[in-house]
Parts: structure tokens; C-alpha cells; sequence
């Protein structure tokens, strides 16, 4: 089987997800760079609960099937936009979670008002609307992300949200912390009008976060 350690590792972060609810039936995807000719991502209508590291599929950046027991996820068109033009991107997650969902629905942007949001280094920006399952999807997300200011993740307007990363545990982690972000604003919110952090104070955090970082 090829990719079988990456495979494991894929299916690790969607099974992490779905415990979440991140993502929940068989909606969201979650793709890894495998090569330089190979994408692993996850397969079309398999639920997670029920899903395997083999179930993992493996396709060319063409989109040509290569390896796998199913067909590759209806999303795959947009993974692959978002690879081809941002090439430092080892992984995607496209997650369905519930409180990011509904800022992208009403097309709203998620500030940064807690140190959660300093995972996607800017606010979440909305990507313009596009169709499900196309190429145009990932475009208007590189488009997004590309900013200025340039993130890592960005809302899909009325789907979801899609992280890009430099490995699978960052995107994962973009994920999580874009979705705690927009549950701290949403209750926010209801309290009253949250503070956003300056640009000042949000670079006070990050160098005193890089101070504390270990030696190599």
C-alpha cells in the first residue's frame, strides 16, 4: 500500500476532528502532500466513525486516481487549487464546524479579540461565494488567504472553513483554534461589543510568545 505511514497519520487527524465535531457525518475533507506527484486525501461518503487508513486515497495533482478502495473526496478539485498555487502547503483541512459555519453564512469576518485567532496570523477573512466541489471553490480560498494580510485559513461564505498548513498537526491545529475563535466572539457578542486586539498589542503577544520559545 503506498503512503501507509501518512495514511495513518491522515486518518489520525480526521478521526481527532470528528471527535471535536469539527467535522461530523461524512462532511469536511482532509487532504496531505504525499510527494511531489501524490495527494492523500480522504474518500467520498464514507462516514468517520466507519473510516480506516486504508480508505484513504491517493491521487495525482491532475486529480487522476492512483491507489484506494473508494473515490476521492467531492472536494478534491478544490484541495488541489489550493495546493497548485500555494506551494508551501503540506496539508488542508475543510472542516464543517458549527461556529465558524455560521460567521461564514452571514459572510462575516472573524477578528482577532483572543490569542486563538493569532494561529491564522490575521483575522479569518470570508472568501467570496463559490460552488461546492470546484476548482473556482479553491481559488476564491487562495484568493482569501492570500490576503493582504496574508493567513492560513480562511471562512468558505455559506460552507465551512478550509486551513492550509505546513504539516497536518498545523493545519488540524488552525482548525480547532478558528473554531474556539469564533465560538469566544460569537458569545462575545451577546455580552456586549468585544475589544480587538491592536495590531500593537497583538505583536507584544507574539514576541513574547517567540522569547519563550526552546533553544534548538
Amino acid at each position: 500500500m503506498l503512503y501507509e505511514e501518512l495514511r495513518k497519520s491522515l486518518h489520525k487527524t480526521v478521526i481527532d476532528l470528528y471527535q471535536k465535531d469539527l467535522i461530523q457525518l461524512n462532511s469536511g475533507n482532509v487532504s496531505a502532500r504525499a510527494s511531489a506527484e501524490h495527494l492523500a486525501i480522504t474518500p467520498t461518503g464514507i462516514p468517520y466513525d466507519r473510516m480506516t487508513p486504508e480508505d484513504i486515497v491517493i491521487i495525482d495533482f491532475g486529480g487522476a486516481f492512483v491507489e484506494g478502495l473508494y473515490a476521492p473526496s467531492s472536494e478534491t478539485p478544490m484541495h488541489i487549487a489550493v495546493y497548485k498555487n500555494m506551494p508551501k502547503t503540506a496539508a488542508v483541512v475543510h472542516s464543517h464546524s458549527p461556529y465558524a459555519l455560521a460567521f461564514a453564512t452571514v459572510g462575516k469576518s472573524i477578528p482577532i479579540i483572543c490569542t486563538e485567532g493569532l494561529a491564522v496570523r490575521g483575522p479569518v477573512p470570508v472568501a467570496e461565494y463559490a460552488c461546492p466541489g470546484t476548482e473556482a471553490q479553491g481559488r476564491v480560498a487562495v484568493q482569501a488567504m492570500k490576503g493582504p494580510p496574508s493567513v492560513t485559513a480562511t471562512l468558505l461564505k455559506n460552507h465551512g472553513v478550509l486551513s492550509a498548513g505546513s504539516s497536518l498537526a498545523q493545519a488540524y491545529s488552525t482548525a480547532c483554534r478558528i473554531e474556539m475563535a469564533a465560538k469566544v466572539y460569537f458569545l462575545a457578542l451577546q455580552i456586549g461589543t468585544p475589544d480587538i486586539l491592536t495590531e500593537k498589542q497583538i505583536n507584544e503577544i507574539r514576541n513574547v510568545y517567540s522569547s519563550k520559545k526552546p533553544s534548538p
